[in-house]
Formats: C-alpha cells, structure tokens, sequence
C-alpha cells in the first residue's frame, strides 16, 4: 500500500529514456497540462511517501531554464531535481556509475582575445540539505534493488553547456581539462536548471548516470543499452533522495525518538573540548551532535581546514558578531573558535576528530544573573542544531546522538510560571548535563531540528529543576 504524500518534488528530465526511468518508480502517474501546454506526469512515489511531477524539458539548457520555472511556478514543490544521463570526464568513472553534481559549472561564458581564451564560468552549489541526504542515501543498499549493475556513486562537479562532447581530442575537450578540471561528467541541461531554481530559491540537485566516456566510443555505448542502465540508475537514486525529503512528519516523540543505545555514546564536553575554563563566567548552553558510526571522522588535514572555516561559518551564522575578536586553534584532534570573554560570556564552536560538532552560548542575563526562559532555550538549542548541521566541508554521519549541558548553573535562575524569577534555592551540581538516550539517522534529524530542540528542552529543563 502507498504511503500518503507529504510533499511534491520536481523531476525534469532531457530524454525519453530518462522520463520512462522515473516515470517507471512513480504510482499511477496522471497527466498534469500546464496553462501553456506543457505536460507532467504526476503521482506518488511507489511504496513510498511523497509526490513527484515529473517533466520533460528536451535537450539544452535555455528549455530546461524555461520549463523549471514554468514547474517551479506551477507546483511550488520542496526541491528540484535533473535525473538523466551524461559523458565522463574522469576515467575512474564506470559506465553505470551515478554522479551527483555537488557543483554545476554553466562553462560556455568567457571572453577570446589576442591573449587567448579567458573562461568566465557561472557555477550554482547542491542545496546542502540535499547534498546531505544524497549522501546518506549512498551509504545504503536499499535504493540499488532492482538494479543489475550495483552502481558507484560519486560527489563531484558536473559541467553542462551546449555541446554534445564525444572525444577526447576535440577543442571542447582540451578546453574543459584546462579550465574545469574538477568536472567530473558533462551535460547539456543543469546549468540552465540550476539557475532557474536558484532564482526561484528552490533547492536543487542533479543527478546523473555515465552512458559513455565522450572518448568517440558514444554510438558503441548507446548500442550496447549503456543509456538506459545510466537512466535508470539515475531515477532510482534521484527518486531515493526524494523520498528521503518527503518522509512524512510525525508526532515529535516518534520524530525523533530514534533507535535505543546499545553501548554509552562518549562526549567531549566544551571544556574538554578547548581547555579553558575562565573563572568567572556566565551560564552558557552547549549542544553537541555526535556522530555513532565512523562515516564522520575528520583527518588532521580536515582540522586545519576548520580552523580557517569556523570562524566564518560563526559568524556567517551569526553566533559571533562582524567585528568582535576570536581565538581559533586545533588542539588535541578538535578544531575550536570561540569569542573572546566579557561580562556577557562567551560563544564557541567546535569539531573533534571524530567527527562530534560542538557550540555554546551564553543565555540571556540581567544585573542578577543568568535566565534559563523555555522559548529562549528552544529557539537557541534549534539554531544551534542548524549551525551544526550546515558546517560546510564535513562528511556527513549515517547516525547520531544529541547531547546537552548547562554550566555553570550557579545563580542560574529558571523563567516561568512554576518557578518565580530568583527563587532563592541552591544548586548541588556545577553544571546540568543530558546525555543522549538514543540514535537516529542524521537525515532524520535534518528534517525535525524544532522538534529535537523541543525535546533536548524538555529535559534540560527537567535536569535543571532536579538540581535543586
């Protein structure tokens, strides 16, 4: 029985082949006529949740452009997708293997002049939420039943332009190992895709399956099937992603209740973390999503990078300001930034080599001290789960834990009506600390961060009356 559809996701396509592929996944498609004669095919995702209109834009990025808006407009869905076929670039690239395109380079802008060929490329980034749960997906058997071949799955840029390339001699060729070396296949419609959802603020993915090597070998390939193996291969992941994206909402508890530990899951706590501890200082929240399995390790070389890196994703994220200063480093296998001290407290972010992201901030004061106000609390312990899940460059865990803490919690006093403002009660314990009680998959968590904010709430607050 089909799951009832929680959402609709686009799915465009340049071939008939790459159109029967998905269209082949979909539950009883029907025909959708847009105003201006367009047709989509559109039905729920077979044995599972969500709804897909799925589109036909024929070859060439300006069509593709004009159909994307045209089915952005049309049904306002949660993401876009390109599924279809397209040419290696790199030889450790198999026939059959699915590239998602992590970056679109639309590479036919430049200028020619006496000096030569200057390449003036657009380029549109995967939605990260996307990317994210693509990865997750590739990590997983499920979505290859059925298909013959057991594909690869690479993460790397893809290159659409105009031209169909089939040598590696051409022009083209020596042009794109010049210029855009990192292209991993080659294509004729994302760019112009990418662009249409970038302007409508869709998110967007492409996902393509190598039929040919552009080596001159493209008629040999296509005659041995290698088209519609690569389309289907295609479908089947784009369509596994999409059903990822609509999984439907549920009760909070049930959302993020997650699978129970079988052994404890080990925390770095932010002052294990830095090594500091200043002597007098505000009461802060930490949160801390900590991956359980070893897809989320981070190389020495990965840290360094982070040094550089969090310090502009804080305050891109705003849990730093524009101008006050930061103390940044890798100690100890963890890459940490943090805000300088004041009478305020302090904000930090951290990532240890195991991949455990780590954040805090101080919670609001007053001439009195601390203030622990559940809405504040929530709004601050989503946030950071934000700010954690979108650190740019880390490799994304399958599975993690949530944990929790405030420290210290002297002269914290608790917000609301069942504890009056500055109750006088002592604390036994210098700081609070929730310790996670299950797993759940990190996509999971992607798509219910208010309501893991609720429930990591819930039991802070309960921790924190319990000191008393």
């Amino acid at each position: 029985m089909t799951t009832e559809p929680t959402g609709t996701v686009v799915v465009l396509t340049a071939l008939e082949t790459e159109y029967t592929a998905v269209r082949d996944l979909l539950d009883s498609p029907t025909t959708h006529r847009h105003a201006a004669g367009t047709h989509f095919a559109v039905g729920p995702i077979r044995g599972r949740a969500g709804r897909v209109a799925l589109g036909l834009v024929g070859a060439g990025n300006q069509s593709a452009a004009v159909l994307t808006e045209r089915a952005i407009a049309e049904f306002r869905p949660r993401a876009v997708f390109f599924a279809g076929i397209a040419g290696a670039l790199h030889d450790d690239l198999a026939l059959g293997t699915v590239v998602v395109g992590t970056k679109v380079y639309g590479y036919h802008g430049g200028s020619d002049d006496g000096a030569g060929f200057g390449a003036r490329p657009q380029s549109w980034d995967a939605d990260h939420e996307l990317e994210q749960i693509a990865r997750v997906v590739s990590r997983d058997e499920v979505w290859r039943e059925g298909l013959a071949d057991a594909p690869a799955v690479r993460f790397r840029p893809i290159a659409a332009g105009e031209v169909v390339l089939n040598s590696r001699e051409a022009p083209l060729a020596h042009h794109m190992r010049l210029h855009y070396a990192d292209a991993a296949a080659i294509e004729l419609e994302s760019a112009g895709t990418a662009r249409a959802a970038h302007l409508n603020r869709a998110p967007f993915l492409t996902v393509r399956g190598i039929s040919d090597k552009a080596d001159g070998l493209k008629l040999a390939a296509d005659s041995k099937g290698w088209q519609s193996i690569a389309a289907r291969n295609a479908a089947a992941f784009t369509i596994a992603v999409a059903a990822q994206l609509l999984a439907p909402a549920v009760p909070s508890q049930r959302a993020i209740a997650g699978n129970g530990l079988t052994r404890p899951v080990d925390v770095g706590w932010r002052t294990d973390l830095t090594g500091t501890r200043p002597a007098v200082e505000r009461s802060a929240v930490e949160l801390h999503i900590v991956p359980v399995d070893g897809y989320g390790r981070v190389e020495p070389h990965g840290l360094e990078h982070l040094r550089e890196a969090l310090p502009l994703h804080g305050r891109a994220r705003r849990l730093f300001t524009d101008t006050e200063p930061l103390t940044a480093a890798v100690t100890g296998g963890v890459a940490w930034v943090r805000s300088a001290p004041s009478p305020s407290g302090h904000s930090g972010l951290a990532v240890h080599h195991t991949g455990q992201r780590t954040t805090w901030s101080p919670l609001p004061n007053d001439h009195l001290g601390s203030v622990l106000d559940r809405a504040d609390l929530a709004e601050r312990i989503e946030h950071a789960l934000r700010l954690l899940a979108e650190i740019p460059g880390l490799p994304a865990p399958a599975s993690v834990a949530l944990a929790a803490g405030l420290e210290p919690v002297a002269g914290l006093a608790e917000n609301s009506p069942r504890a009056p403002r500055r109750q006088s009660t002592s604390r036994i314990a210098p700081h609070v600390r929730v310790h996670p009680l299950s797993t759940l998959p990190f996509t999971v968590l992607l798509a219910h961060l208010a309501e893991a904010a609720d429930e990591i709430t819930a039991r802070l607050l309960l921790a924190f009356q319990q000191t008393r």
